[in-house]
């Protein structure tokens, strides 16, 4: 019997007729222990092709010995087998042991959620009581000092919280610059500040206040690093200031160092850091650092910084505009024409205080420069000072500028990237140039220099090219090759803007007609396709990233023409793609995008432009942003150029006159003009003013 359930084939042990192993049928010998043995050997008796294997049982499952002990059997017939556990138990002991592990995981889940809750619940109660004892304590300081003992107490009587009591202590001012202690609402900043130096891994040397955690420098209270400082810095003097020189450089970094109020200030630095907030890209920061709190903080303390004893200073001039730019790249636009009213006013009457005629002349130009091209972009009539009989930069030595430009995006760039000369001064100058042409068309359009005759609008159109035609070789050229700097495409850029401006009411004044409105069209185009030329450029080179908020306007001007007056080429959904494309990109830092794509969509929804298919990836749902939203990006409820307006300016005779004013102003061959040779240009215009070719951005757009 041992032998049979080892596997024995010897026929002695199995009759003839009878299956192998577990086969069933009657006539089989050996009982049950012959049935169950669980043959290992493949034994075939007679017959085991005519009769199928069955179990007895279906539910039971027979236990197969382990392949060791089989062999260890085959030597020594003496040691009992080990039988391994069959798959399908194995498979259900492993369902079991799952199932409850999810039950044990589920359960401490549970357990973790509720002492998270509690953790939370903690901390909160932790806070309120920190707040509560921070309001208290800055009663306590004030109590016995500042003489407003009998107003806390009957404060207190008439059963006033004491954080209402403290707050209303902050306001007064001669108490709070005495104070310190940090309000609790101040402590995020504090806590957003704490993170990007965090963030930065480097020692400014710089200790903190020993009677509180805020930090104290001369220039600014939001943070003591020099590091963040130094990295704001070097975002805005790379970006910002090229394109709206408002101030001196030179001078500003040295009264800086210098611990000097001549040409800094405390205000000034605020603003220049809240400006700088909005190119900090995502990279710099950690996730959980909120960037806008940060910005608000020294937006915060440059207002605060601003008082009225200090208005007709020229550093507070001159942070009154950053502030202007700062609140309008967040989306503000309503608060921040304020702050650009109140600078050019201010700006009449602005103390030198020490500072040179060059210095001025710089925020004087840089100023006027701001202020006409926010005119310009969103329509209004000039509040600004008349200075064109001034001439720009005349106390400043342009030649002598030996300021340096690297692409600077990150802490690290300043040391690991090649300079090159920024030529920025030089390109302020020839900015302002462009914007006193800029001015007069805006006058003649409103209506302040009497009727648009021909002959003014073609003066002022000649302008525009004779402008264009005198820049140096360093500013003209914007060919790919010779990477161009980004303040130098911008100001090509604004030149192509400008000169559409000018002509479009012409289009729509109802004067011309057949071959003079087809080559209105046509000129209107050529600047509008040469000018989103130089936009891909840019984003090509620098990436719309770093664009400045009034550059978004000049993207969809630039667009809106062409989807207007070139809906086929390039065709308008092109056109739209590459426009909030732009836009997308320059968004990420620059929240006052967002609307102006919305108004954007609905001008191509107007003019039977097909749109992308990709529209809602480049600009979110259409309508998502309200009328605040718009009046914060615009000041009005729309970007496009008020043509009705202008045209009720526009002189009636102007179609008879025009082809004789064009000889005589446009194509005068003796009107005196700079040598040609001068200009190093991949493209090069007619004595007419036109561009001499086509200009083909078709498969541009496409890339």
């Amino acid at each position: 019997m041992k032998s049979n359930m080892l596997g024995d084939s010897s026929p002695a042990n199995t009759p003839s007729g009878s299956g192998s192993g577990s086969g069933s049928g009657s006539g089989t010998t050996g009982g049950t222990e012959s049935n169950n043995s669980g043959r290992w050997d493949g034994d075939e008796g007679a017959g085991a092709s005519d009769a199928p294997r069955k179990r007895r049982n279906p539910g039971a499952v027979a236990v197969i010995a382990c392949i060791e002990c089989r062999k260890a059997r085959q030597k020594n017939r003496s040691l009992d087998c080990r039988y391994e556990p069959h798959t399908k138990i194995r498979k259900e002991s492993l369902l079991q042991e799952i199932a409850n592990l999810k039950r044990d995981n589920s359960r401490l889940k549970s357990i973790n959620n509720e002492v998270s809750t509690a953790a939370t619940d903690l901390k909160d109660k932790h806070q309120g009581l920190q707040d509560a004892h921070d309001w208290q304590q800055i009663i306590l300081e004030t109590i016995g000092r500042d003489g407003h003992d009998h107003e806390i107490i009957k404060k207190l009587r008439a059963g006033e919280t004491s954080e209402s009591i403290a707050r209303w202590l902050c306001q007064q001012q001669h108490i709070s610059s005495n104070l310190h202690i940090v309000p609790p609402n101040d402590r995020t900043l504090l806590d957003i500040v704490d993170a990007f130096e965090h963030h930065f891994h480097r020692e400014d040397g710089l200790g903190r206040d020993k009677k509180s955690d805020t930090m104290r420098i001369r220039w600014t209270e939001v943070t003591a690093s020099k590091t963040l400082l130094g990295h704001l810095f070097d975002l805005y003097f790379t970006w910002v200031h090229p394109v709206h020189m408002l101030f001196s450089e030179v001078d500003f970094k040295e009264s800086f160092r210098n611990n000097s109020e001549t040409y800094c200030s405390p205000a000034l630095v605020n603003a220049i850091c809240a400006m700088a907030c909005h190119l900090l890209d995502a990279h710099d920061i950690d996730d959980e650092v909120d960037v806008d709190t940060l910005a608000k903080g020294f937006m915060d303390q440059a207002r605060h910084e601003v008082l009225p004893k200090n208005y007709t200073l020229l550093t507070s001039v001159q942070a009154l505009a950053i502030m202007y730019l700062a609140d309008l790249s967040s989306g503000r636009a309503r608060s921040a024409t304020g702050y650009l009213r109140a600078s050019v006013e201010f700006l009449k009457a602005a103390e030198l205080d020490g500072q040179s005629q060059a210095a001025r002349e710089i925020s004087l130009w840089g100023i006027q420069t701001l202020n006409t091209s926010s005119t310009g972009i969103t329509y209004q009539k000039l509040y600004a000072p008349e200075v064109s009989h001034l001439a720009q930069f005349q106390h400043v030595d342009i030649q002598g500028d030996h300021q340096v430009w690297r692409f600077y995006r990150t802490v690290g760039d300043q040391r690991e990237l090649p300079v090159r000369p920024s030529y920025a001064i030089m390109t302020a100058c020839y900015q302002a140039a462009l914007f006193r042409i800029i001015h007069e068309s805006l006058n003649l359009y409103c209506g302040l220099r009497g009727l648009a005759t021909a002959e003014a609008i073609l003066i002022i159109y000649r302008r525009y090219i004779d402008w264009e035609h005198d820049l140096p070789s360093i500013l003209h050229s914007v060919d790919v090759d010779v990477q161009p700097l980004p303040h130098i495409l911008f100001l090509h850029v604004q030149y192509h803007v400008a000169v559409v401006q000018h002509l479009t009411p012409l289009l729509q004044s109802g004067h011309f007609e057949g071959a003079n409105l087809y080559e209105l069209r046509r000129m209107v185009v050529e600047h509008a396709q040469k000018g989103v030329e130089v936009l891909e450029r840019y984003r090509h080179l620098y990436s719309t990233r770093y664009l400045m908020p009034l550059l978004s306007f000049c993207i969809i001007h630039l667009g809106d023409a062409l989807i207007r007056y070139s809906p086929d080429d390039p065709p308008a959904s092109r056109t739209v793609e590459f426009s909030l494309g732009l836009l997308q990109q320059a968004s990420v830092g620059f929240p006052i995008c967002g609307p102006l794509q919305d108004l954007y969509i609905r001008t191509a929804i107007d003019c039977g432009a097909k749109l992308p298919p990709n529209v809602e990836e480049l600009a979110g749902p259409l309508g998502s942003y309200g009328m605040d939203d718009i009046l914060d990006a615009c000041t009005r409820l729309d970007y496009k150029q008020p043509v009705d307006q202008s045209v009720r300016h526009i002189d009636d005779n102007l179609a008879a006159e025009w082809a004789s004013k064009w000889q005589e102003i446009v194509e005068n061959p003796d009107r005196p003009q700079p040598p040609r040779s001068t200009r190093k240009s991949s493209t090069s215009t007619t004595s007419s003013g036109g561009v001499d070719h086509h200009m083909r951005i078709a498969s541009l757009l496409n890339e």
